[in-house]
C-alpha cells in the first residue's frame, strides 16, 4: 500500500530524490509504507462496543464509502497539526524517525528526521521537498507529485476498490497511548498485498500500519510510539536544523510530465486493478532522459523506469526487500527497471507486458 507508505509505494517519486538509480533507491521500502525512508537510504545511501458499532455501520458497505473512509484517514494526515516518533520495521531491521507536521494559511509544512544511522532530515513545504545530508554537505531538492507518505495513505480513489480489497473492522486497540480503530484490507487475489491499519478514533490520523504477505503475516510495519495531535506548533520546529548551508552542494531532481504512449510505450495487460496515474520524464544522477510510468490500484503502486541506455554495471535480474520487488530487464536498446510494493509475480507480469513501437516519423 502506498501503508505508503504506508506503500508505499514504490513508486513514489520521492524515492529517487537522492539522485540514485531507481534500482538502488527503490528497495529501501514500500510506497504506502515509507516513501521518505526510501529517499533517505538512497540519499545516504469499553471500546469493544464502539468497535462493533463501526463494523455494523452501513456507511462502509459500498466501495464508494470504503474510499471515503480511507480518504478521511488521508485527509487527517494533511489537515492537522501533529508531532511524534514512529518506527519502521522490515524483517530484523528497524529505524526510528521524528516527524512534525504543521498547517498554516500557506499550506502544509513538515520536518522528518532520521534518528538512527547517518544524520538526514527532510523539510517539506507543500510540494517542495529538501533532503539535508550534513555529513556530505548536500541538499537534494525535488517536487512531490503525490502525497502518500506515513501517516498519509491514499494515492488514488478508484471507484471499484472493493473489487480488489475486502474491508472489515477488527475492533479497537491502543497505539502510542491513544484509542485506535483497526481496519483490515484483505486482498481478493494474490496479485497484491493486504493491509492492517490502526487510525485514531478521535482524529482519524493513521497511527500504525502493516503490510500483510501471502502467509498472512506482516512483512513490514510502521507505528507511532509517541504522538501529540492538535494544538499550536512553533514554526521553528519545521525548519532545517542546518541554519547555514553556504558552500553545500545542491542537487535538483526535475520531473516533467510527458506522454510516453506517444513515444511508443505501452503496457498491454497490466496487473488487474492497476491503472496509469502518472507518466513523467525524470532527471537524476546526472541523467535527463529517464521515463517513469506509475500504475496504482489506489493503495499499492508499481513504477516502470525507462532508460535509453543501461546504467553502468547493469545486470538483468530480480530483487526483493520486504514488500518491494524489482525486475531489471533489457528491452531492445532500452533498459527497464520495474519496481513496486506488490508480490514478485505481479512485478514480473508488468515487466512482461511492456511493449515499445517506435512512433512514425
Amino acid at each position: 500500500m502506498t501503508v505508503a507508505s504506508f506503500a508505499s509505494a514504490p513508486t513514489d517519486t520521492t524515492r529517487i530524490a537522492s539522485g540514485a538509480h531507481p534500482a538502488q533507491a527503490a528497495p529501501s521500502t514500500s510506497s504506502f509504507m515509507h516513501a521518505w525512508s526510501r529517499c533517505l537510504s538512497a540519499a545516504a545511501l469499553s471500546m469493544c462496543a464502539m468497535g462493533g458499532a463501526w463494523a455494523a455501520d452501513p456507511s462502509v458497505e459500498t466501495s464508494r464509502d470504503a474510499v471515503a473512509l480511507l480518504s478521511r484517514i488521508q485527509q487527517a494526515a494533511q489537515r492537522q497539526n501533529y508531532s511524534g516518533t514512529y518506527v519502521h520495521q522490515q524483517g530484523n531491521q528497524m529505524q526510528s524517525s521524528r516527524v512534525v507536521h504543521m498547517i498554516d494559511k500557506t499550506g502544509e509544512h513538515e520536518k522528518l528526521e532520521l534518528l538512527d544511522g547517518q544524520e538526514r532530515e527532510f523539510i517539506r513545504n507543500n510540494e517542495d521537498v529538501r533532503c539535508y545530508v550534513p555529513d556530505s554537505k548536500l541538499v537534494l531538492v525535488e517536487k512531490r507529485a503525490r502525497y502518500d507518505t506515513f501517516p498519509a495513505l491514499l494515492t488514488t480513489e478508484p471507484d471499484d476498490i472493493d473489487r480488489y480489497y475486502q474491508l472489515s473492522f477488527a475492533g479497537t486497540d491502543r497505539v502510542a497511548g491513544r484509542v485506535a480503530q483497526e481496519i483490515v484490507l484483505d486482498a481478493r487475489d494474490r496479485q497484491r498485498y493486504g493491509y492492517r491499519l490502526w487510525f485514531d478514533r478521535d482524529t482519524s490520523l493513521l497511527l500504525k500500519a502493516q503490510t500483510i504477505g501471502d502467509r498472512g503475516t506482516p512483512i513490514e510495519q510502521l507505528a507511532f510510539t509517541e504522538i501529540a495531535i492538535g494544538g499550536a506548533i512553533d514554526p521553528s520546529r519545521v525548519r532545517p536544523t542546518a541554519a547555514n548551508t553556504d558552500g553545500w552542494r545542491v542537487e535538483t531532481n526535475r520531473m516533467i510530465p510527458v506522454d510516453l504512449a506517444k513515444a511508443g510505450w505501452s503496457v498491454a495487460q497490466p496487473v488487474p486493478g492497476f491503472r496509469p496515474v502518472m507518466t513523467v520524464r525524470r532527471a537524476f544522477g546526472g541523467r535527463e532522459d529517464i521515463g517513469q510510468m506509475v500504475y496504482s490500484d489506489g493503495l499499492a503502486a508499481i513504477s516502470i523506469f525507462i532508460e535509453p541506455v543501461a546504467p553502468e554495471g547493469a545486470v538483468e535480474g530480480d530483487a526483493t526487500k520486504g514488500p518491494v520487488n524489482i525486475v531489471m530487464r533489457r528491452h531492445g536498446d532500452f533498459w527497464l527497471t520495474i519496481v513496486g510494493d506488490a508480490p514478485a509475480t505481479s512485478i514480473r507480469q508488468m515487466a512482461s507486458a511492456i511493449d515499445y513501437k517506435p512512433p512514425a516519423k
